[in-house]
């Protein structure tokens, strides 16, 4: 056991010296010997021993001078003092220097000695032990202290998205509102349509990008449907086109296989956006060569083996690849960590490659990554085809159902508040309109069987849309209500219908969905009475 320890003893008393060595070395410690003061110190600088045995009275270098420089420059190290000379205020002395112990020779039962050195050690062995572990302390204080304040800043980002998201989701509402309005009255004059069905588009196109802000936030919940993705790639990588340096050249090889894969578009903007920023970040000088590739490929049982993830059958193989500075095989262990980085302070969250992976895994595909230092990086991602049929963006329908109910709608934006209005008369309703819930309360109140279905906002200042829905139902709980939002960290679909709402529908409103969630509330009533 003590092999591995080395003890020192300075004793200019050759006989001394040499029964002390015998011993310790019948303890099976490594011993080193040294006959004056100064040749002690020399040995403790070069070789360093686990502990210090010492006289006080030595030639050229006294041992309180040595306590002294060991205090200094290596204070875990225990130093006991073995001498016959001292006096009572040299014990007091050497104690205050910082002798761990102090042995009066001549010693006349070794099994002190013994004691004293496994006190001395053991005592280090704490000491170092309890510093390691101090250290530790510090070293988590300090990251969870970074990672706390890393997740203020992205907290700070999703309320701040999530107030751009209301805001924009009502200017989206009224431009699609009144461009399916138009639509409808449109459909004879074809290069009218046309430029109208482009407006729609991009509408459409920012709507999906206010969803990608706050699905980032995680201030919604992903909805995945099997979509052809290959339009979305090419979409992406014309966004991302804007926001990677010039001097980083993107290369496409984009296959139009009609393959569906199980995602939502806001997450493969995610994937690609995260993947080709970390590839254009690892450009030296950010000049180099961006590769995306997207192709159907069957995995066969000798690839399943080789990443656990997979197994056989037909797969989208997506993959983004750089010729940059690489990575070594540590840092390709942590690459998929949150918050690590091996960007500077400032330059990166060290979020984008565990978002990545997180996507990947939900959407019950496999990643792998292929890197070597100076060799740039590969990303390759396994998308497991889904076979099953679905539906395109729905179009505006020239014949939507309608009807002359009279309905109370409820919205503080007074550009949403005039679509509604419009978009409810086209479709033959009597239509009332109220800026706030309190006012819409209100009308309730002095006539509950006034309206037949009511549509509301649910952020607005005094009363809420949800308040409105639970107020209303105390009053009159037959009456339908349809609950809209643009955004709110307060209200999810579960929550509303659990208020009392019939409907809870997310801006920007379409005027399909609108009249056929309508018709489709309304429709029993009719019946019933």
């Amino acid at each position: 056991m003590n092999k591995s320890k080395t003890i020192l003893t300075i004793e200019d008393d050759p006989i001394i010296r040499q029964a002390l060595v015998n011993f310790l070395l019948d303890l099976d410690f490594q011993v080193l010997e040294a006959s004056d003061g100064e040749q002690g110190l020399e040995i403790i600088r070069q070789q360093l021993p686990d502990l210090v045995m010492t006289d006080l009275r030595l030639p050229k270098v006294d041992g309180l001078q040595i306590l002294a420089i060991m205090r200094e420059e290596y204070p875990d190290t225990p130093v006991i003092i073995v001498s016959g000379m001292g006096t009572i205020e040299d014990v007091i002395k050497a104690l205050k220097f910082g002798a761990w112990d102090y042995l009066t020779k001549p010693i006349t039962d070794m099994a002190l000695v013994k004691h004293g050195i496994d006190k001395a050690l053991e005592k280090a062995a704490l000491l170092r032990e309890n510093r390691h572990y101090q250290q530790h302390l510090e070293h988590e204080v300090q990251r969870r202290t970074a990672e706390l304040h890393q997740a203020q800043k992205l907290e700070a980002v999703g309320t701040l998205a999530g107030g751009i998201a209301h805001d924009f989701n009502n200017i989206l509402s009224a431009v699609m509102g009144f461009t399916d309005l138009a639509l409808l009255k449109a459909a004879d004059l074809p290069e009218i349509k046309y430029d109208l069905e482009q407006v729609k588009q991009a509408s459409i196109r920012a709507r999906d990008l206010v969803a990608q802000i706050l699905t980032f936030s995680r201030k919604t919940e992903v909805d995945r449907q099997p979509v052809i993705v290959y339009s979305l790639v090419k979409e992406t990588l014309k966004l991302l086109r804007a926001s990677i340096p010039s001097t980083a050249e993107i290369q496409q090889d984009i296959d139009e296989t009609p393959a569906r894969i199980l995602i939502s578009p806001v997450e493969v903007h995610q994937l690609l956006m995260n993947l080709c920023t970390n590839a254009s970040q690892a450009l030296p000088d950010e000049i180099g060569i961006i590769q995306v590739s997207l192709k159907p490929v069957i995995v066969d049982q000798a690839l399943a083996d080789h990443l656990p993830d997979l197994k056989t059958g037909k797969y989208l193989l997506l993959k983004v690849s750089d010729n940059g500075l690489g990575m070594d095989q540590k840092t390709l262990q942590c690459v998929f960590e949150p918050f690590f980085t091996t960007k500077p302070t400032g330059k990166g969250t060290g979020l984008g490659l565990s978002v990545v992976h997180g996507i990947v895994g939900e959407c019950g595909a496999a990643i792998a990554v292929k890197s070597e230092p100076g060799q740039g990086t590969e990303f390759s991602i396994y998308f497991p085809q889904v076979d099953v049929t679905v539906q395109a963006e729905e179009e505006v329908a020239t014949q939507l159902p309608g009807g002359d109910e009279r309905i109370l709608f409820v919205d503080d934006e007074p550009s949403v508040m005039k679509l509604g209005e419009r978009m409810l008369t086209y479709l033959g309703y009597q239509v009332t309109l109220c800026s706030s819930g309190v006012q819409a309360l209100s009308l309730i109140e002095e006539n509950p069987a006034a309206y037949d279905l009511i549509v509301t906002d649910q952020t607005m200042p005094q009363l809420t849309g949800f308040e409105l829905c639970k107020k209303v139902k105390m009053l009159r709980p037959d009456l339908p209500v349809i609950l809209c939002t643009g955004h709110s960290s307060v209200i999810n679909k579960e929550k509303a219908l659990a208020g009392g709402a019939s409907v809870f529908l997310m801006k920007p409103l379409a005027i399909q969905t609108l009249a056929t969630e309508i018709r489709r509330l309304l429709n029993p009533q009719k019946k019933a009475s």
